[in-house]
């Protein structure tokens, strides 16, 4: 993964930011705090996130405790509560319901709920899910399709499909002159 967060080599990037009770549009330093507030992009080496909403979070340690994240790139992730649409990180730790997460090690824990999750790892105290993707798995996961499901569901979507574009050819197909 390339590095996330701001720029190192950036003078005017102020160390520490802290956001309490406020609206802001870009945020970009070496730690940002946002209490609850609403901001839409984050760039930071670190970011703590707490009773807040953000679109985007980009750092390499991002910490969410009842929040509410459109999308989060980072090396680490842990989120308590709230809810996240989109994670991509290395390592995460999960608690609540996450659209969709791509990372190397994920620990679900409290009944978290993921769209759909990919990942090398996964360990789950409890956990359900409608697309799981996964090398190993440790822990009791509920899914609504596992690996052999998905790719049983694209073979026959894709075998459907060309039926489908099959059937149409033939019944309205073009006449040759």
């Amino acid at each position: 993964m390339n590095r996330t967060g701001p720029n190192q080599e950036d003078p005017s990037l102020p160390e520490v930011v802290n956001l309490n009770g406020t609206r802001a549009e870009n945020v970009a330093a070496e730690l940002v705090r946002v209490r609850r507030s609403l901001v839409r992009d984050i760039d930071a080496t670190e970011a703590e996130i707490h009773q807040s909403g953000a679109m985007l979070v980009n750092g390499e340690y991002v910490s969410a405790h009842s929040a509410v994240i459109g999308a989060i790139q980072s090396g680490a992730v842990t989120v308590n509560g709230g809810a996240v649409g989109f994670v991509q990180t290395q390592d995460a730790g999960l608690t609540g319901p996450v659209g969709a997460v791509v990372g190397d090690e994920v620990v679900l824990t409290d009944n978290a709920t993921v769209g759909v999750l990919a990942g090398n790892s996964v360990k789950a105290e409890h956990m359900r899910t409608v697309v799981l993707l996964a090398r190993n798995v440790e822990g009791p996961v509920e899914t609504a399709l596992n690996t052999r499901q998905v790719v049983l569901a694209s073979v026959v979507a894709g075998i459907a499909a060309g039926a489908v574009v099959l059937l149409g050819q033939v019944l309205f197909g073009r006449s040759k002159k």
